[in-house]
């Protein structure tokens, strides 16, 4: 799921909404991060158990975060997020509404 802009966005937002619901734990293991000027970054692993499409299942993202100091406050401006397993990464493709890679 990818999108630029808002108009993009808010319908990956919209399924996303409707597909997870009652998360039970969430955890963000920082790997690195660092700032200079009005850039920062965060790279992590997050770590969630929650029901998705009402199926309960946990599951670790390597997650990087790119940040901007816009009038003072700080923006995300990028996200990225991969699976770490297999079976992480064809359940994310099936939310998405394809098929896994099976190459």
């Amino acid at each position: 799921m990818n999108g630029s802009g808002w108009a993009e966005v808010e319908p990956i937002f919209d399924k996303l909404e409707a597909s997870f619901a009652n998360c039970t734990s969430y955890r963000n293991e920082v790997i690195a991060a660092g700032a200079s000027g009005d850039l920062a970054y965060i790279v992590a692993l997050e770590h969630t158990t929650v029901s998705i499409n009402g199926t309960p299942r946990s599951y670790v993202l390597r997650a990087t975060t790119v940040f901007r100091r816009e009038d003072g406050d700080w923006r995300v401006v990028h996200r990225h997020g991969d699976p770490l397993t297999t079976d992480d990464s064809e359940a994310m493709q099936r939310l998405a509404g394809g098929s896994p890679d099976t190459s």
